[in-house]
């Protein structure tokens, strides 16, 4: 396979050696040749003077100018180019000199060939064909330079969106055994009590858990699903707690198709039950156009709850991390307490689903 790699630009090199040969020796005909009716001695005089020319042609194409030019190394490029000059300077008049006693000592020409060009032009037709081809390279190179500064971009996007979604993998990882760890918890407590509540805690569990293991694994979920299973947990909770638990909620009627990351606003909740004193819970969802704004409010004691509000729970941890990955610049997320109790709001800009084409 390298192989057939190696002889296809062997041939594109050869094949682009012989049409830059081809439109050097056209033009020197037509350049040297203008005033004559017969361009054949001025093409043969084209080819003394294509050694000279092809030779600059590559060594400004192929050389200086993606070696020097195309990485900032003025000074050596305009050191050799100074060089390179100089030299075919002289090898253009030699090649010149020899062009022209070559031409007419050949009787088979039939004609005498004076030259119309002084040695000067002689030397601006040759670097006509240099400037033209190197413009030709240096814009290759610029175009190379573009695609490899594209595929970098591409590359180090991929890699911090791999990387993203890793961090986010994991962090869901933290979140769901901590909530499954303390829902278990709630269906313990009940068995033992021998609650008979327990078989439809049991049934809420279960929803819960199909919610976890594989709506999560999606990016975007239904507003309404999340609510739904909010919904669940409040259930659970309810059970577990009776009339102690005093329950407030208030969620939209309508959610107008909005999509958002899942297992936002549960660790929320959960956080709500786990770290106040059970008395009381209220929670809100409210939403307008495409924006989500979620509340919880609950009763706390001192004397249990002495923590931090900013390190209250991984949950909590966890979906302050994922709100700066998912809504960098689209949330707000904040902390109070005020009055014995613990107050959570998140909002959210978020999307709406794409129609589907059936």
């Amino acid at each position: 396979m390298d192989k057939n790699r190696v002889i296809k630009q062997l041939l594109k090199k050869m094949l682009e050696q012989i049409s830059i040969c081809f439109g050097a020796l056209v033009f020197f005909a037509f350049y040297f040749g203008i005033t004559i009716s017969d361009l054949g001695p001025a093409f043969t005089f084209g080819t003394f003077l294509l050694p000279v020319t092809m030779g600059m042609v590559n060594v400004f194409s192929f050389y200086l100018i993606p070696k020097y030019l195309f990485r900032q190394r003025y000074f050596w490029f305009s050191l050799y180019t100074f060089y390179s000059i100089v030299i075919s300077i002289f090898l253009i008049a030699l090649s010149s000199f020899y062009g022209f006693l070559f031409i007419n000592s050949v009787e088979s020409l039939g004609t005498e060939f004076t030259l119309t060009k002084n040695l000067y032009l002689i030397i601006v037709a040759v670097y006509i064909v240099v400037l033209v081809t190197s413009l030709f390279a240096a814009y290759r190179e610029s175009y190379k330079l573009h695609l490899k500064n594209q595929e970098l971009q591409y590359t180090i996007l991929n890699g911090e969106l791999q990387l993203k979604q890793e961090e986010l993998s994991y962090l869901k990882m933290q979140i769901q055994p901590h909530f499954l760890f303390n829902t278990l918890n709630t269906i313990y407590g009940s068995a033992i009590a021998k609650s008979p509540e327990t078989p439809e805690l049991i049934l809420k569990l279960s929803n819960l858990l199909d919610y976890i293991l594989y709506q999560t694994q999606k990016t975007l979920v239904p507003l309404q699903d999340e609510i739904d299973h909010l919904k669940d947990y409040l259930a659970l909770e309810k059970l577990r707690h009776g009339d102690k638990l005093r329950i407030i909620s208030n969620f939209p009627e309508e959610t107008n198709n909005l999509m958002i990351a899942p297992m936002l606003f549960l660790p929320l909740l959960e956080n709500s039950f786990k770290h106040g004193k059970g008395a009381f819970v209220e929670i809100r969802i409210e939403t307008q156009e495409n924006k989500v704004a979620f509340s919880v409010k609950n009763s706390f004691d001192d004397s249990v709850t002495k923590r931090t509000l900013t390190s209250s729970g991984i949950g909590l941890q966890n979906i302050k991390k994922r709100l700066k990955l998912l809504y960098p610049d689209s949330h707000s997320f904040n902390i109070k307490k005020s009055d014995g109790y613990f107050v959570v709001e998140l909002k959210l800009l978020t999307t709406q689903p794409k129609p589907q084409v059936s």
